[in-house]
């Protein structure tokens, strides 16, 4: 049940978050020697898994032996019948290894090792609760109403080398489901009091706290972990549960208090952070979650998010829990119009819109699951909370899945294939502009 989503009352530029009620309470078997070698590397412009310098290579000729590939020093090989090769180049990248074949009479076709595992499934004990990534009907929903993690996690489960910044209430970076997937700032020394990088920011270590205005940015409300879970509690740790990204790198920039509200100030100096580091320091921040709303048209924080998006930020923001109509009353800052921001409206396990959500066929974007939403709050707990601040995240996570599968997307590409990858729900027809669900996999279907 929502109690409320916005303070406008108080005063203009207040902020607030999705108040909620809370109800409290792949596998991939690669063998471990194995998946110890298993890397990342970029191969026609998409990240992929492989097996650490191995390669495999065809020949024209279904009879050729090894010694006619005359293999550069240190490089091994085995025959893996009609013309085919695995081949060990140590230490080989894949511009020598494509060189090679090149050159090499007979050779047609070379490429990486890949990673294949059988279908991707975390063994986190509270999985099964997760509905929004795998519907099988639990709890009386529909089986396959989800966003199809299962399909996206066999292309990747994420990467750390992603950055994404939750704007919210801070982050429980001590969870033992997050701690692995916190960002820390690779410029700085910790509790030196100095500002080691020169951003203006006094050990900024793990993000920034623009309530207090210091580097603490521990989550002293639930709201800011409970979305970081989602996108990404570690996948796979035998621990709670899993985000969308089994890995990813988290930058939490606090600017709610305890109670779950900021200024619109705040706001915009925290998206200011991360257009700063994104832009000026190299670090690759994809999204930004913005699980909250409230205040008036703020034409200064719309144009802080327009230029976080020229830096290649999307905004991801949830479109509010007054079950209202936004095309009519818009609700800030999901109803901004703009090519970097995703609105988001929240569904329920059977795929219906749910009965908080706002709506607005030109002002909200996509729908993702947000009823009943189980993950990490502060404290190593869990729990579930309900609200579009729950369906947000969802997309922000699936955001910095497409980042991790093809490195070199934009912001204008990514936001295009969520949208025209969901799955359609009669549901969702007239109710937001793609007329679906949140689909992660849904841009290779």
């Amino acid at each position: 049940m929502v109690r409320s989503v916005s303070r406008r009352g108080r005063h203009a530029g207040l902020l607030s978050i999705e108040n909620l009620e809370p109800r409290l309470p792949m596998s991939a078997d690669v063998a471990p020697a194995a998946a110890e070698s298993l890397r990342q590397i970029s191969w026609n412009d998409r990240s992929v898994d492989v097996f650490g310098d191995s390669w495999v290579a065809h020949v024209a000729d279904r009879a050729a032996s090894l010694a006619d590939l005359r293999l550069p020093v240190a490089w091994r090989g085995r025959a893996l019948g009609d013309g085919f090769f695995s081949l060990v180049a140590p230490g080989a990248a894949a511009g020598d290894v494509t060189a090679w074949a090149g050159r090499t009479r007979g050779v047609t076709t070379v490429e990486p090792d890949f990673a294949i595992a059988p279908t991707a499934l975390p063994a986190d004990p509270s999985f099964d609760r997760l509905w929004g990534l795998r519907n099988v009907g639990q709890s009386g929903g529909v089986a396959g109403v989800d966003i199809h993690a299962e399909a996206a996690w066999n292309r990747t489960t994420g990467s750390r080398g992603v950055v994404v910044a939750v704007i919210d209430t801070g982050v429980d970076y001590t969870h033992q489901d997050l701690a692995a997937n916190i960002w820390t700032n690779p410029r700085e020394t910790a509790g030196d009091g100095i500002d080691n990088d020169g951003d203006g920011f006094v050990d900024d270590v793990h993000g920034w706290n623009f309530v207090a205005n210091n580097g603490n940015c521990m989550d002293d409300n639930s709201h800011g972990t409970h979305v970081a879970g989602t996108i990404g509690a570690v996948g796979n740790n035998g621990v709670g549960v899993t985000g969308v990204n089994w890995q990813v790198s988290i930058m939490p920039l606090k600017f709610l208090d305890r109670s779950g509200s900021g200024s619109t100030s705040n706001a915009i100096a925290a998206v200011n952070y991360a257009t700063h580091m994104r832009r000026d320091c190299g670090v690759n921040i994809v999204a930004a979650n913005a699980s909250w709303g409230g205040g008036g048209y703020s034409t200064l924080l719309r144009d802080a998010i327009d230029a976080a998006g020229r830096s290649g930020i999307l905004f991801v923001a949830a479109a509010g829990n007054s079950a209202a109509n936004t095309d009519v009353t818009p609700q800030y800052p999901s109803a901004y119009p703009g090519t970097s921001i995703i609105s988001v409206a929240a569904t329920t396990r059977d795929g219906s819109l749910a009965s908080f959500s706002n709506y607005g066929v030109t002002s909200v974007d996509v729908a993702a699951p947000g009823s009943g939403i189980y993950s990490t709050v502060p404290g190593n707990a869990y729990a579930t909370y309900s609200g579009t601040s729950m369906a947000a995240p969802h997309v922000t996570g699936t955001v910095a899945l497409l980042a991790a599968a093809y490195p070199g997307a934009n912001v204008a590409q990514i936001r295009a294939a969520i949208l025209t990858g969901v799955t359609p729900l009669p549901g969702l027809a007239g109710r937001v502009a793609s007329g679906g669900l949140l689909d992660a996999a849904g841009e290779a279907r």
